[in-house]
């Protein structure tokens, strides 16, 4: 039984149970164990930072395809943009922004900022101070864009991509005599585009003011 129990010996050769001695064997190979190697540890700091760099890649990806997005406008910039997201979205034919949406045209394929226009639009709605219309729905500078300049711009009708070439294009319009040109003012080109065209807003035919001509689809006449 002795035997059993005491087959090894302390340091001062007093007689320990096996339990103990392999108890301190295991702190021994513990204590002298090997530290970790150092090129373990760079492998391990390069595999973190590998897949901290994916991460921020990956998110970065989905936001430059959210910014992209109409909903990226009122989500940062809310109630200012709330309206022209909406009329976006609610593929209503007498909004001229539909036939824009129907052809895959989000808010950024008419509306390109500058930074400098950004930093001013961030201050403007931080502050509170959009100029907005009276009820509070759109931006009372709105119709400063549609300018024949901004509308009638390299490759975006399909009636021509300058002024001259739309115009060339629209006699005769909507099943009306060839003598009638909506693009062909003779009010000493007193209209603008926007008279209009309202791209957030009803297309109003201002030519019925004074004519009874066939409007197109989706169109109102004046005071309707």
């Amino acid at each position: 039984m002795a035997g059993d129990e005491f087959e090894k010996t302390g340091p001062n050769d007093e007689p320990v149970s096996e339990t103990a001695a392999s108890e301190r064997m295991a702190a021994d190979s513990a204590q002298h164990a090997a530290p970790a190697s150092p090129k373990r540890k760079h492998r391990k700091g390069l595999i973190a930072l590998g897949v901290i760099i994916a991460v921020v890649v990956v998110a970065g990806i989905g936001f430059f395809i959210w910014h992209e997005q109409p909903s990226f406008c009122n989500a940062i910039c809310h109630s200012p943009m709330d309206y022209y997201v909406q009329t976006y979205d609610d593929r209503d034919p007498h909004n001229g922004v539909t036939v824009h949406a129907e052809a895959g045209e989000n808010c950024l394929s008419c509306h390109v900022p500058t930074l400098a226009e950004q930093l001013t639009e961030v201050i403007a709605w931080t502050s509170d101070t959009y100029p907005m219309t009276a009820d509070g729905t759109m931006l009372a500078s709105g119709k400063e864009f549609a300018t024949e300049e901004f509308c009638a711009r390299a490759g975006c009708h399909a009636a021509g991509d300058t002024m001259t070439e739309i115009t060339a294009a629209t006699w005769g319009f909507a099943g009306n005599e060839e003598i009638y040109n909506p693009h062909s003012s003779h009010q000493d080109l007193a209209l603008k585009c926007y008279d209009c065209h309202g791209v957030h807003d009803g297309n109003i035919l201002v030519c019925n003011e004074c004519h009874a001509l066939n409007m197109p689809e989706g169109w109102e006449a004046p005071n309707a």
